[in-house]
């Protein structure tokens, strides 16, 4: 006699990202003494991930013509599901972008990098500066920051690409400093 027992897992929170954990990362990255030819795209890429919240697929598939110079924005093309998506970039990353191509074809990568690759480069400077970073970290940085400013999440929903407004309230849980605003209405 057996019973068909389900059980749902509970959710399982990202981990919050420090500003701290990613300073430590690009002191690393600085300090790399073997590779100084690449700490300026390296830096770069996690600057572009951070202020992106594009996936390890997306930044190692970003290509120059997926970059508009003119108007400050990023084409996802082809992200998960197949989407298209578009983002828009600071002032300042637009400029690093720009040194970064400077020379090169529209066809060619931003970063020079398959996905594999660039995950294990993110595990190595991790490892080496002492802090718990994966590439999916910068995501959640990107999405935390944005709610923990205010943004609506509506908009971090589409900046993410999800289909699902549920997946991107996990980056609500994850501080609870919305919350904490909530009650403090009532003191008003």
């Amino acid at each position: 006699m057996g019973f068909d027992l389900k059980i749902k897992r509970p959710r399982i929170l990202p981990g919050l990202v420090s500003a701290e954990d990613i300073a430590s990362l690009k002191d690393a990255i600085r300090g790399h003494s073997t590779h100084k030819a690449s700490t300026v795209r390296d830096l770069l890429l996690i600057d572009t991930a951070i202020k992106t919240g594009m996936r390890r697929a997306e930044l190692a598939n970003l290509k120059v013509e997926n970059i508009d110079f003119v108007r400050s924005r990023v084409t996802v093309v082809a992200g998960k599901g197949q989407k298209d998506r578009v983002i828009p970039i600071s002032e300042s990353l637009r400029e690093d972008l720009a040194r970064l191509c400077e020379g090169r074809g529209n066809s060619d990568s931003v970063f020079g990098l398959n996905y594999r690759s660039l995950g294990m480069k993110i595990k190595e400077w991790s490892d080496k500066a002492g802090v718990p970073l994966h590439t999916h970290s910068f995501r959640h940085y990107f999405a935390t920051t944005l709610v923990e400013k205010g943004a609506n999440i509506r908009v971090v929903q589409e900046l993410l690409g999800h289909s699902s407004l549920n997946t991107t309230q996990v980056y609500l849980s994850v501080t609870a400093i919305h919350l904490e605003e909530a009650i403090g209405l009532l003191d008003e």
